[in-house]
């Protein structure tokens, strides 16, 4: 490859990159702007009733109410995996916004409850308890939406971190299907209690249709899309192959699996359809460069489904939904590229460096547990591809407690550090030493390329 070529290419990174950016700063702003309108709404419509008794208090319920909801259809948009999002915005960065859009929803329709509660107490002259059973027990929809209001407690502390590393995945999978009922049963008591949306008839369309609208793109997203793409590519088990005492790949075929478009780095959202495992869907991370014959996953056992990948046979079919992530080969900026790994995060780099020209000066840091080389996952693949292509494959074998991960560490192991992309891919602890390490050293945030093992 020659110079200009090599410019060319990272050029297009380059535009790649920031074409990210300023679509998730261009949602940001109609996002804000809609939420806004929204707000600005409900201030409108009860400007006249601040001044009278308990005026205050509700007119804040009914603001804090819309905020609130709107914040709620935003969060199920930001985790509606729409393809466009995924692609122009990113996982990573929708993720991000989502836990931290998700907290303000519960702390503002909390406030509605509470305020709006406390308004009609003081227009009525009775106690707070007394109004709020009044309310729930006599006013139309207000028992599904109590129940709705519970529903969004209950999951909003399960998505607290320590009570969430308590919590099998598929349970927190399956608790967060109750957000959507939870909107659901909330729904009713918006069109029918209290005035804003009774007497303002265009209020009343907007805010149903941006119901229909949230709804239509979640059933595309997450129903109609993947059923479609497994059904035109006929997704199946290919076969299942032991890579050690705790990993196992799997072989999916299919049709033209090239058109997925999936790339080295990426992850799709599995779902095996067996009669165990057909209701859930796992995302796991391609370990191998997509190569229109067959994608491939390599999971390591956690005493959950991935446990029992093994007992899948040739033939099931898959529905996968994806692909996802901007984890790749195409997002680096430079000519270099130095790739972290621990653990079982070897998959999606081992995957990228299929998709990484081998004109690219690529470097491996692989932290190991163990000692033993015949151990060490997928070692044999990697030591042909970096041995072939002439590249550089560093092992930290070992306790964790061995290896500092500092700065002054890592750019001695790896002195073409803060001239390089870095990539990350392991446990939250390690992730987080690389990327403070690489952030001290000068390497630029648009250079470091981050993927976690979290939900």
């Amino acid at each position: 490859m020659t110079a200009e070529l090599i410019i060319s290419d990272l050029d297009d990174h380059a535009a790649r990159r920031g074409h990210n950016r300023a679509a998730g700063d261009t949602l940001s702003i109609v996002a804000g702007i809609v939420g806004g309108l929204a707000v600005g709404a409900g201030i409108a419509a009860t400007w006249g009733t601040w001044a009278t008794p308990g005026g205050a208090a509700t007119a804040t319920g009914t603001i804090t109410a819309l905020a609130g909801t709107y914040l709620c259809l935003v969060a199920m948009v930001l985790s509606s995996r729409l393809p466009w999002l995924e692609r122009e915005v990113g996982q990573d960065r929708l993720i991000g916004w989502h836990r931290k859009v998700g907290p303000w929803a519960l702390i503002l329709i909390v406030a509605h409850f509470v305020l709006t509660g406390l308004g009609y107490a003081q227009a009525a002259g009775v106690s707070l308890w007394d109004e709020i059973v009044t309310l729930v027990t006599t006013y139309p929809w207000m028992v599904p939406a109590t129940l709705a209001l519970a529903i969004m407690i209950f999951l909003g502390l399960t998505a607290i971190p320590a009570v969430r590393r308590l919590v099998a995945y598929e349970t927190w999978w399956a608790s967060h299907l109750y957000f959507y009922l939870a909107v659901v049963l909330a729904f009713g008591h918006q069109l029918t209690s209290g005035t804003l949306f009774s007497s303002h008839e265009l209020l009343r369309v907007v805010w149903i249709s941006l119901y229909v609208v949230v709804a239509a793109i979640i059933v595309w997203s997450r129903i109609g899309l993947p059923l479609l793409r497994s059904w035109r590519h006929d997704l199946r088990i290919d076969r299942v192959v032991r890579e050690g005492d705790d990993l196992v790949s799997v072989y999916i075929s299919g049709r033209n699996l090239a058109r997925l478009g999936a790339q080295g780095g990426q992850f799709f959202s599995w779902r095996f359809l067996t009669r165990h495992w057909w209701w859930q869907a796992h995302p796991y991370s391609l370990s191998a460069g997509a190569n229109g014959s067959w994608l491939r996953i390599t999971v390591k056992n956690l005493g959950d489904q991935s446990g029992a990948l093994t007992q899948l046979r040739p033939g099931t079919r898959v529905v996968a939904e994806g692909p996802y992530g901007v984890f790749t080969a195409g997002a680096r900026r430079t000519p270099r590229i130095v790739a972290f790994a621990a653990g079982v995060g070897i998959t999606p780099i081992r995957a990228l460096l299929d998709d990484v020209p081998p004109s690219v000066d690529v470097t491996v840091v692989y932290r190991v547990a163990s000692t033993d080389e015949d151990s060490i996952a997928m070692r044999d693949e990697l030591e042909e591809i970096v041995s072939r292509r002439g590249w550089k494959l560093i092992y930290l074998p070992g306790p964790r407690s061995a290896y500092a991960l500092s700065v002054d560490y890592l750019t001695s192991l790896v002195p073409q550090l803060v001239s390089s992309d870095v990539y990350v891919c392991g446990p939250q602890s390690f992730a987080d030493a690389i990327r403070s390490a690489a952030r001290i050293a000068g390497v630029p945030p648009r250079r470091v390329h981050y993927e976690a093992f979290a939900f």
